[in-house]
């Protein structure tokens, strides 16, 4: 004998309905915001390269505090016999083709031709520049920048695959979390692979019977503190040169250096803070609140 349950009509049946949360006025605006600053960008990108601008990055040490490694080089054309001694040019020469150097130009000769050299190379440049060598000289030049523009392909690349790989969680928050996870990861990736925030690059070492004298220059974006065991130890910002001087070294003759972080209180607590916006955006999305209805 079966049994059915009746339902009154009458009265309210109470179920709760998940809404997300709602879109405030704050999240309006910064989104206009970033969409107002990624335009005005795009526009000057835009005059820049139809006015024969061109922009590389910066690889290696040679120009110092001058235009570090990372630094965003932005060029505009030039005419050669405007170029004075103390200026920056962006140039390559036929006789090692396919590379590009920003160099302080040191020499102008009678007829022009430009003599240039790295701010703390040792030599001057092997070669005389024309107008046909020049692409240009620096309008700007940006520290830091540089290494997003490096690390670009790894984020895009990483940011496609999580997005992908996370497309099958149909949980809203399930899905945001872990492509802010994800996100970080490829993040942590591009910082190992490129090494753009503690870099320490030995320019020349001289042998002598009591030690070693090394000349070293710091490459990444952080202030570090270089130690050399068994001598001193240099503090250095990026493209500063130091020299250690070490008096011990291993049975082989070898010697080591050791690079650390070194910043001030300040530095940590922004750092840190950096660090933990993943965990805090992960904690903050899709606050989801309990609707009654009736």
């Amino acid at each position: 004998m079966s049994q059915t349950a009746a339902i009154p009509l009458s009265g309210t049946l109470d179920l709760p309905v998940l809404r997300g949360r709602a879109t405030s006025r704050t999240e309006t605006v910064l989104a206009w915001t970033v969409a107002a600053i990624a335009a005005v960008l795009l526009t000057a990108a835009v005059l820049f390269l139809s006015a024969g601008g061109r922009w590389f990055v910066v690889e290696t040490p040679s120009m110092g505090q001058a235009a570090p490694v990372g630094t965003l080089v932005l060029d505009m054309p030039v005419d050669v016999a405007t170029l004075r001694v103390g200026d920056v040019v962006t140039f390559s020469t036929d006789a090692n083709p396919g590379v590009v150097y920003t160099h302080r130009i040191i020499a102008v000769d009678a007829d022009g031709g430009l003599h240039t050299r790295g701010d703390i190379n040792g030599a001057t440049d092997p070669w005389t520049l024309t107008q046909h060598d020049v692409i240009g000289t620096p309008a700007l030049l940006v520290p830091h920048l540089g290494w997003l523009f490096r690390a670009a392909p790894i984020l895009l690349v990483g940011t496609l695959l999580i997005w992908t790989l996370t497309s099958a969680f149909t949980d809203r928050v399930t899905r945001t979390c872990l492509r802010i996870a994800g996100g970080a990861l490829t993040t942590s990736y591009a910082a190992f692979v490129l090494k753009p925030f503690v870099n320490v690059t030995t320019i020349t070492n001289t042998s002598s019977p009591d030690g070693v004298q090394a000349t070293i220059v710091s490459s990444g974006i952080f202030p570090v503190r270089v130690e050399a065991h068994g001598g001193n130890t240099v503090h250095l910002v990026d493209g500063q040169v130091g020299r250690v001087v070490i008096d011990e070294l291993s049975r082989n003759g070898y010697y080591h250096l050791t690079s650390n972080i070194d910043l001030d209180p300040v530095g940590w607590a922004a750092l840190i803070a950096v660090c933990l916006v993943p965990l805090v955006l992960c904690l903050s999305v899709g606050r989801i609140e309990p609707v009654r209805a009736s």
